[in-house]
């Protein structure tokens, strides 16, 4: 009752998670629509500011694009929730869970 979480909730308590959660929800939807994420992201990861002068995007954009169209006719997701169910799904496969 002092720290308002269930026992289940303070035994599984990951600060870093809990930390990134708070950041995530204090951000508010507008302010996410005007943010470059990709050249924010690129601070921490530099390859996202200039892979696409290496990388051929176009020949990687169809097929992506396909995975998409697929995500949200098949399942009725959103644009929004196709493209986040497909950056889970590379994430898993690049994390060998797939």
């Amino acid at each position: 009752m002092l720290y308002h979480m269930t026992l289940d909730e303070l035994i599984e308590y990951d600060f870093d998670e809990q930390q990134a959660q708070q950041m995530i929800d204090s951000v508010s939807d507008e302010a996410q629509a005007r943010i470059d994420w990709n050249r924010v992201w690129s601070k921490k990861y530099p390859v996202l500011a200039t892979y696409h002068t290496k990388v051929r995007i176009e020949d990687y954009a169809p097929a992506l694009r396909e995975q998409l169209t697929r995500l949200r006719v098949e399942y009725g997701y959103s644009s929004t929730d196709a493209l986040l169910v497909l950056k889970d799904i590379l994430a898993r496969v690049w994390k060998g869970q797939m």
